[in-house]
């Protein structure tokens, strides 16, 4: 009876063994691990770009009537180089927009004669006094000047444009576009302003000239700076050489409907109104992505 007693607890003791063992894993929560997204770099840059150009404005901004008429001379230096940095964003594969500053074409002339006794001044003269002292006087006297009219022409811009790029072909990308900004437009003149030359009087004291100046040989003068409403419109392509760089190839008008200038038309300092004119540009672009 007391082996039969025994035979039945071991029995017990190991049906009961996996339920005591089973009874704390029962009551411990479960343990979740959450899987570390993975890492998206985020690009700083994506979308803008900076961009620079220079052009060429083949249709002369300033024109100019000129006449020969005696000992007149007309000199003209004109830059027609044209030039703007800025930044501009993609908007989507097809539309970008820009901000621009830029160099507008300058223009410097004048119109330059020999005026026969045109400047008044005097010479200085000599006697001998009692005693044979050497007496210094002066006398009026004329000498020959220049006078010189002169102007200049010059203008900056800020631009904001537009541009809509058609695709794709070949690695090449026309687009065409436009803008509106405001332009800077400075013009100066002066006119009947002479250069009086002075010459030294000789070893004894004598001769030579001395400007007296009495009417102002600085000439009348008068200049504008404004700021006015400008515009305009183009075409052209793109080739990207490399992941981030562009070169660009366009074509532009631009036009300053209100901007005055000065203009030489046969012998006459007039002012105009009314700035346009046509370029060619060489521009590139850099990606910042």
């Amino acid at each position: 009876m007391v082996f039969k007693s025994r035979i039945a607890l071991a029995l017990a003791a190991i049906v009961l063994m996996p339920v005591t063992q089973a009874l704390p894993a029962d009551y411990d929560p479960p343990i979740y691990v959450d899987q570390a997204p993975d890492y998206v770099p985020v690009e700083v840059g994506s979308g803008w770009y900076l961009r620079g150009d220079i052009g060429y404005a083949f249709s002369h901004p300033f024109e100019h009537q000129i006449s020969a008429s005696g000992a007149t001379s007309f000199t003209n230096d004109s830059s027609l180089f044209t030039g703007s940095i800025g930044m501009g964003y993609h908007l989507n594969d097809f539309l970008r927009v820009e901000l621009n500053g830029g160099i507008l074409p300058t223009n410097k002339f004048g119109d330059h004669a020999v005026v026969p006794d045109g400047c008044a001044g005097h010479t200085n003269t000599v006697t001998i006094g009692p005693g044979g002292v050497i007496i210094i006087g002066t006398a009026p006297d004329t000498e020959d000047c220049v006078a010189t009219n002169r102007a200049t022409n010059k203008g900056y811009s800020v631009m904001a444009n537009g541009y809509v790029d058609l695709g794709t072909y070949v690695g090449i990308t026309p687009y065409v576009g436009g803008g509106i900004g405001v332009a800077y437009n400075k013009y100066f003149k002066t006119q009947g302003e002479r250069n009086c030359v002075e010459i030294a009087p000789d070893s004894s004291g004598g001769g030579g000239f001395t400007c007296d100046d009495p009417a102002g040989y600085q000439g009348s003068e008068d200049s504008e700076a404004k700021f006015n409403l400008a515009y305009s419109i183009g075409a052209g392509f793109s080739y990207q050489v490399s992941k981030n760089l562009s070169v660009d190839l366009g074509y532009e008008y631009f036009s300053v409907p209100s901007a005055k200038y000065v203009a030489f038309d046969s012998g006459a300092f007039n002012i105009h109104k009314g700035i346009d004119y046509q370029t060619v540009k060489l521009g590139l672009r850099y990606d910042l992505w």
